[in-house]
């Protein structure tokens, strides 16, 4: 599968998608080995490379259906119908996470507003927003795992027993900051007998690692969709996972 993208010269690739060339040529070809074209059914408007650039670019910048139809030359609805195709197989890419528990692990949870009112609430951001969970990696800052949204009003501690804590395996050095505080499974600050938290040494030290998680999601939320999410359903959940997948292929392709 030859990449040759009809709608984006090499320079304005990045700019427009974060994505350099070969990057996004890795995206066409473990997407195409995935998810292929069948052999019969409707045409789709697009070449396969195309699509993907479409849904890449639709994650960046958070353009409406309109929008992205204009810019391709498409209709809505095919538009619609591109984003629904690639978006699961797209998030399938996140794979599942790292066996070796040497690693350090880093939680944390953001809050990210949806339209869907059935699977949002009004948080602490004065939004209709969910909550989500992201694992990630210290050393490289790898995305682990994306737990599925829940309300914007649950806790962070809440949130990662319903959604990640259920599927991740267990992995003896996951921190996290003193909102998981309760759960055996994730160490927070250590806490005085007046439950307060001991500032020495060895929390200024577990500081500097939380902020790795926090550099993280500051990096996906570089996809505007994670700033405004207008996606209902799983689509919302596969949006999330899509971004840390295209985040940990930038990482492996430099």
């Amino acid at each position: 599968m030859h990449l040759r993208l009809t709608h984006c010269t090499s320079t304005g690739l990045r700019a427009w998608t974060g994505l350099t060339g070969p990057q996004m040529h890795r995206v066409v070809e473990r997407l195409w080995a995935t998810a292929p074209d069948a052999g019969r059914g409707r045409r789709w408007a697009l070449p396969f490379p195309d699509r993907v650039l479409l849904l890449v670019l639709a994650y960046r910048t958070n353009l409406t259906m309109q929008q992205l139809g204009a810019l391709f030359g498409i209709s809505d609805s095919a538009v619609h119908r591109t984003v629904d195709r690639l978006a699961g197989p797209l998030a399938a890419l996140l794979g599942p996470p790292p066996t070796d528990k040497r690693e350090l692990w880093l939680v944390d949870g953001t809050l990210i507003p949806v339209h869907d009112k059935k699977r949002t609430a009004k948080s602490k951001n004065y939004r209709r927003s969910v909550n989500v969970q992201i694992v990630c990696r210290a050393r490289d800052r790898r995305v682990v795992t994306v737990g599925d949204a829940w309300p914007g009003n649950r806790n962070d501690i809440v949130v990662f027993r319903e959604s990640v804590g259920k599927s991740l395996p267990a992995h003896p050095r996951l921190s996290g900051d003193g909102g998981y505080r309760g759960e055996n499974r994730i160490r927070t600050p250590r806490r005085g007998p007046d439950g307060r938290t001991i500032k020495d040494r060895n929390h200024r030290r577990f500081r500097r690692r939380r902020a790795i998680a926090e550099h993280v999601i500051a990096r996906l939320k570089d996809h505007q969709i994670l700033r405004h999410c207008r996606r209902r359903g799983a689509g919302i959940d596969h949006a999330a996972a899509g971004v840390a997948a295209l985040h940990n292929l930038k990482l492996d392709i430099r």
